[in-house]
Formats: structure tokens, sequence, C-alpha cells
């Protein structure tokens, strides 16, 4: 009854403010040692707690990585969940729940020095019953509607100790009369929203305890693009990769999913930077570089040692004692190697 007028009263704030998702304000609960210090944060793929494809878990936790990178990239090593593989997302023990541990040691990070960034969310449906009134202010009828809420919950724990440093929560209620401007890219843009925010917190809460390991190089690149092909070949157990079915519809089709997955990556990109990274590969497209460095605009890194190019390892290569090679596709389509930072 009580989350019932939590959802009432969430909807009249929608028609006083013409729109908004109702978002109540997050809840947190810190238990962080004072002399503990992490050097990485390994992110969770996103945990729907309701039936969703795979991709749109790696899609959301990737846009939380770059939340990450923007408020703590300088701070600790980030690593997404397409690089490990996680075999009981609900065990604290992350250690033996994933394979993280051997990405920690490649990277020179012990695992009691480490931390996991767990996302996930509930959906809550409730139906409404609701009267509707003459112009003389008469019953004339009533009528079920359905409202949605999001809960959302970030946890951030310590494996090797086994505490749970950090829970943040949070509430969004979506307005099923909101115009969005994305044209569908983002299937839940109020889940996405109160994610951002729940994370952006929890790393708040991390500020005195995360530690580079060592002093980062400066960054290989002012901006750069994510083309997120790896979007459709993610998959976890039970939850087959999209890429056999994006192969499977026509050209139009794929265009438009393509470009949807890639305003979700990076939103604000005009229609004609859609149309155009679009076709080209997976990886990273260099809009802005230091000059005279060993990037440059118009390039695009399409692999990272034997893996794909994504936000989290270029970033990591500015904290490695030994260069990165790296496969860079250069505005005439030719493929060189490269030695990075």
């Amino acid at each position: 009854m009580k989350q019932a007028r939590s959802l009432l009263a969430c909807a009249l704030l929608f028609a006083a403010l013409g729109g908004v998702a109702c978002q109540t304000a997050y809840r947190a609960h810190r238990d962080i040692p004072p002399e503990l210090t992490a050097h990485a944060v390994v992110v969770y793929p996103f945990g729907f707690r309701w039936p969703e494809p795979a991709w749109r878990s790696f899609e959301l936790s990737q846009r939380l990585i770059d939340v990450a990178l923007a408020e703590a990239g300088e701070q600790a090593l980030f690593f997404g969940p397409s690089e490990f593989k996680v075999y009981r997302p609900q065990e604290d023990n992350a250690w033996v729940a994933s394979n993280a541990v051997s990405r920690l040691v490649s990277s020179g990070v012990r695992p009691d020095q480490a931390l996991v960034l767990r996302p996930w969310a509930e959906r809550r449906v409730h139906s409404v019953q609701r009267e509707s009134h003459d112009v003389a202010g008469r019953r004339v009828g009533t009528g079920s509607v359905e409202e949605t809420a999001f809960l959302g919950h970030v946890e951030v724990l310590h494996p090797s100790s086994g505490r749970v440093l950090v829970e943040v929560t949070g509430e969004a209620v979506p307005d099923p009369f909101a115009e969005h401007s994305d044209e569908g890219a983002d299937p839940s843009p109020e889940l996405t929203r109160l994610m951002v925010g729940l994370t952006r917190e929890a790393l708040a809460a991390l500020d005195e305890t995360l530690r580079p390991p060592r002093l980062p190089t400066p960054p290989l690149a002012g901006e750069v693009i994510l083309i997120p092909w790896e979007t459709f070949t993610y998959s976890e157990e039970g939850r087959p990769a999209f890429a056999p079915e994006l192969a499977a519809l026509d050209a139009l089709d794929a265009e438009v999913v393509r470009q949807q997955r890639l305003r979700f990556a990076n939103p604000g990109l005009a229609p004609r930077e859609l149309t155009q990274l679009a076709r080209m590969p997976a990886g990273l497209y260099v809009l802005e570089a230091p000059a005279g460095g060993k990037l440059a605009p118009g390039e695009l890194v399409v692999g990272v040692e034997e893996g794909p190019a994504l936000p989290q390892t270029l970033a990591r290569m500015r904290f490695s004692l030994v260069p990165t090679r790296v496969r860079v596709r250069r505005p005439d389509g030719n493929v060189a190697e490269r030695l990075l930072p």
C-alpha cells in the first residue's frame, strides 16, 4: 500500500512538472575501512531482474563505465563486462564467481587491491484503478492503468575481505507521456539516468579509497567515439548474442539497429555522424588527439593486443609499465600496428 501511494505521488508530480520522471532520493550505506586502498574496479554486466537480451546488459554496463572513467579515470583501472566471465552474478565472492582475477593479475593488480561494482535493477508493475469524470464532475467510469517503477541498485564489493563497502539504491518511475529525442535508441531512459546517478554516488563514496597504481601518462586522445559492435557479439549463459538476428535482417533494418546502438553508446551524435560511423568496423574513432601524438583525428583503433578496443582499455594504457600493441585503421583504410603509450 505504501508503494502504491509512492507511485501515485510520482504520477501527480509528473503532471505538475510536465512529464519528468519521478525519482526518489538515493539511499546509501557505507562501510569502508579507512585503511583500504584499491587500484582497480571490475564493473559487472548489468543485472536485469526481468527478461532482457544479453546485449542490453553489455551496453548499459558500458555506459556506466563511461561514467566511471569521467569521474575516476585517473584514480583507478576499470574493467568491463566483456573482459571477463561471471558465472554466479549474485554471489558476493566475485573472485570465486568469475574469472576476473586473471584480468587483474595480467594488469599487475592483486585481488586484494581491487573492487567490484555490481549494478542491477528490479522492475515493479502496479495496477492502479482510476476514475473518469465528465465536465460536471460526475463519475462516468473507472479504468485500470499499469504503472512501472524501476528500483536501481549499485553495490561495491571488496571480495578479498568479503565486505560490501557501498550500497546505493534509488527509484525512478517512467512518464508514459514523455518525449524522447533519441528515436528509440534507449528502451528505458529513466532507468539509464537512475543508474548513472547511482554510479556517480557510489564512486563519490570511494574518493578516498581509489588510488592509481602509478601516475598516469598524458591522455592518448582528447575525445573518442565508441563504435560498439561488440554489443552484438556479447553473450551470457542462457542469453545468446544478437549477431545472428542482426545478420538475418534486411539491409535497411540492420542499418537502423546499428545507428540506434551507436546513438545509445554516444548520446548527442548528429545524424550525419551516425550514418558515417555506422558503416565503420568496431573500435574507437578518434575525434581529437594531442598534436604530435601516436593517434590522430580520423583514425580508428580497432584492436588492443588480442582483444577489442574499448574506452577502458585505452584508459588503462596510461598506467601500464610496458607498451601496449594496438591496431589502428588510418583514414585511407590501411591498418597499422603501434605501441602505446
